[in-house]
């Protein structure tokens, strides 16, 4: 709970008990791993992000040709899905640095650290990670043979390119594999210790 949540309970006087709460709360998260890992997935978060600001203004300069100009940018739309999911795809690792990714944790909260760190490590080591292997496998051979195509959107006049985003998928997922064995990592010590870094 930060400060500014325990001072507003304190000005309706609602007494809260943070003891022993800060360190598994989902926004706690520099908490171990593989640093070089971390780094990667941070930067490339915070690089992608900036494609919001360019969708915003791809979507608002459509809105405005429409309602001025009566007529619509013929591929706003589909750049919109071009900027949106290469924001979705790079950024997902980010987002699981970040602990933030929607999960179920109303039971998971109130464990012990070294429970968690178990159930993360089994999750991460049994399920999602060689689920993203297989996705990476899959995804990569795609992307090549669209890459090799020169593959471009058919469903409309824009003519962009689509071999860019069947090449970025297997990206998005390389840098998801990587933050994956870094929370690996992370839980595997937490189980050990008991304790979150």
């Amino acid at each position: 709970m930060s400060d500014l949540e325990t001072q507003i309970a304190a000005d309706y006087g609602v007494t809260v008990d943070v003891s022993g709460t800060e360190a598994d709360e989902p926004w706690n998260t520099d908490r171990g791993g593989i640093d070089a890992i971390n780094a990667v997935s941070e930067w490339t978060g915070q690089a992608v992000s900036w494609l919001a600001l360019i969708l915003t203004f791809t979507f608002a300069a459509d809105v405005l040709s429409r309602t001025f100009l009566n007529d619509s940018i013929s591929w706003a739309n589909d750049m919109g899905y071009f900027l949106y999911s290469i924001h979705f795809m790079i950024g997902a690792a980010f987002t699981l640095k970040r602990n933030g990714h929607i999960r179920t944790d109303f039971v998971y909260r109130n464990w012990g650290a070294k429970r968690q760190g178990l159930t993360d490590a089994i999750v991460y080591g049994l399920m999602f990670i060689p689920a993203l292997v297989v996705a990476l496998w899959v995804s990569a051979g795609k992307g090549w043979k669209s890459f090799e195509l020169r593959e471009e959107v058919i469903t409309s006049n824009s003519g962009l390119p689509l071999w860019v985003l069947k090449v970025t998928l297997p990206i998005g997922i390389l840098l998801w594999l990587l933050q994956s064995i870094s929370e690996l990592v992370k839980s595997i010590r937490v189980a050990r210790t008991g304790e979150w870094q």
